[in-house]
């Protein structure tokens, strides 16, 4: 699905935010670049369907969840998709949501390979996402499964120190918006990326 961002803000987007040739990039980094350009075309879009009377994000709510587990063999897109939710007031949001959703599939290539009762004996990326907005804010989260709570934290590590790379190189409002609000936790095996902004505060950048 090729992104409607305007050529002039597709040609602004990356090189504000590529910090290194392509080929120099690290995989975290490209991952990293990749989820906060998901969200910003999410908000961008959002926004447009607010200034034509479309979206409200005062009175609109949406709530989407997946878990997804890939199992690990070359050029492979086959694999257990399980839709938890997909709700939204807004039906005229449905395009961004069903976009955001399949962007989101696959965890942003940031876990492992690990061992699963599925699939044969074949290792399997595990990992699932939700994203909503409700009364207090709206909210992503995306969620990978590493090999070792060492491994997660290493990952944490690497996510934190890429997002600052990008938190002073950009004077796009939707950008900022994202960057400053998104997190990173590791707990046991597991790494949360999170971005959360209050209600108040997306009424106010759209």
């Amino acid at each position: 699905m090729t992104r409607q961002f305007d050529v002039k803000d597709e040609i602004e987007f990356k090189d504000d935010l590529d910090t290194k040739p392509d080929d120099e990039r690290s995989p975290v980094s490209a991952s990293v670049q990749i989820y906060v350009e998901d969200i910003e075309y999410f908000l961008v879009h959002l926004a447009r369907l607010r200034v034509s009377g479309r979206f409200d994000p005062n009175i609109d709510t949406f709530s989407v969840a997946q878990n997804a587990l890939l199992p690990c063999v070359h050029s492979n897109r086959a694999g257990r998709y399980t839709p938890i939710r997909f709700v939204s007031s807004s039906e005229s949001s449905r395009y961004a949501l069903e976009y955001l959703s399949r962007e989101m599939v696959y965890g942003y290539s940031l876990g492992d390979c690990v061992t699963t009762n599925e699939f044969a004996g074949v290792s399997a990326a595990d990992s699932r996402f939700s994203f909503e907005l409700d009364r207090n804010a709206f909210f992503v989260g995306v969620t990978v499964k590493k090999e070792s709570p060492a491994r997660a934290m290493d990952l944490v590590r690497q996510l934190e120190s890429t997002l600052r790379l990008y938190s002073s190189q950009t004077n796009n409002k939707f950008r900022q918006a994202v960057v400053r609000h998104t997190t990173f936790k590791a707990q046991k095996d597991q790494v949360f990326v999170v971005t959360r902004l209050p209600r108040a505060g997306l009424a106010s950048l759209l």
